[in-house]
Parts: C-alpha cells; structure tokens; sequence
C-alpha cells in the first residue's frame, strides 16, 4: 500500500515531503503560505458542503452580519434525569432541615446556619448546572480575523476572545480536565503566540469535531 499522504492543515493540499519535519511537527504548504505545527491539526478533518449541512443534532450554523459565522450549540439535557431528582432531594432535604426549621420556629441559631452554608452553596452549584443544561448556549462568532466564544444561559456566562491571524491552526487535544480520572478533549486554536481553548465539558465528542471542522474550513476560506 503506497504511503498516506500529509496535508495541509489550513488548505488540505496534500504536502510533499520535502517540506515536513515531522521529528520538529513542522510543515510547509507552498499553495497557500501555511508554516507550522501539523501533525495534532491533523486531528481535524476536512469538511464538505454536504457535511456543514448536515451538522449534529443541537447544532446551528447561521450567518449573521459583515458575513460572520455563527456556530450556535445546545447542551445534551439527559443528565436533567439525574440533576433534577438529586437537587431536589439533596438540597431539599438539607436546606429545608437546615434554615427552614428555623424559619417555622422564628429563631435564628447561628452554629446551625453556619453549618449548612456547605449544603447551600452546593445547592447554587447544582442549580447553576440545571440551568446551564437546560438552558443553556455556546455562541461561536466568527469574523475576519476575529473569534468570539460565548458559554452562559440568559446573557450571563463566560466569553472568550481572540484575533485570527493568517495561519491560525485548529487542533483536538487532550486538555488537563478529567471526568472518572480520565482527560477530556477540547478544541485548540492557535494564531501566533495566542491559544484559545474551549469545549472540553461543554461538547459532545461529534459535535466537538463538527465545530473544529467548521472552524478549520472557515480559517482556510472554504
């Protein structure tokens, strides 16, 4: 069987091999001026026309204006099956043990109310999460020369911000956060000395690939 062939990570033009280093993971593409890292961006794979429309369920791409891209995503809300009856039996136990006696007697005890702050600030937590999953978007802009990632349930949420410079790269990497001891991918962009990382808890495994693909299709102009 002949060799596979090293493409392109920005064009997918298919590399000669006088122009990789693969002991230094360093190409170069000469259709369109891509020099750098390419073995983790091989991760990623080309997308077609037919591919981008067909994107995974909880998944919308939309145009919006000066021709951005918009990569809207939903959550899975399947572990509301979970959170919800244990938020209520949890927290409702606790709290209703906790400060609601002392709201029924009219007395305040302040060991008590010290004591169930754990159980209280768990019960935000998990409220925040049901919020999230039920609620909840990633907004991914994509302008010339400029991304803008948006995690959060009624305008409220974290956003992420970078410029995309001619050569940006997007990979599938490992990241340092781990679910039942065990590191959960995410999305790398890198343009220059910037690195953006998003996507490890917050995607499913294809729609984490469907978005890197977006990405990478719309960062070499397809």
């Amino acid at each position: 069987m002949p060799p596979t062939p090293f493409c392109c990570p920005r064009c997918g033009k298919e590399l000669p091999l006088g122009d990789l280093n693969v002991s230094a993971d360093m190409a170069l593409c000469r259709a369109c001026g891509f020099s750098g890292a390419f073995l983790q961006v091989a991760s990623v794979p080309l997308i077609s026309d037919e591919e981008m429309a067909r994107p995974p369920k909880r998944v919308k791409l939309r145009k919006g204006f000066d021709d951005a891209l918009n990569i809207i995503c939903r959550p899975k809300r399947t572990p509301l099956w979970f959170l919800l009856p244990f938020t209520a039996l949890w927290s409702g136990v606790s709290i209703s043990g906790i400060y609601g006696s002392q709201l029924i007697k009219g007395e305040f005890d302040l060991t008590q109310s010290l004591f169930g702050l754990p159980f209280l600030i768990g019960t935000i937590v998990l409220v925040g999460f049901i919020l999230l999953t039920a609620f909840g978007t990633m907004t991914i802009t994509l302008t010339r020369g400029y991304i803008r990632i948006f995690y959060g349930v009624f305008g409220l949420g974290r956003t992420q911000e970078m410029g995309c410079e001619k050569g940006t790269t997007v990979s599938i990497e490992m990241s340092n956060i781990q679910v039942n001891r065990k590191s959960q991918p995410h999305i790398v962009l890198r343009s220059g000395e910037q690195k953006l990382k998003f996507g490890a808890l917050s995607l499913s495994a294809e729609t984490r690939t469907f978005v890197a693909a977006v990405l990478r299709r719309a960062g070499s102009g397809g």
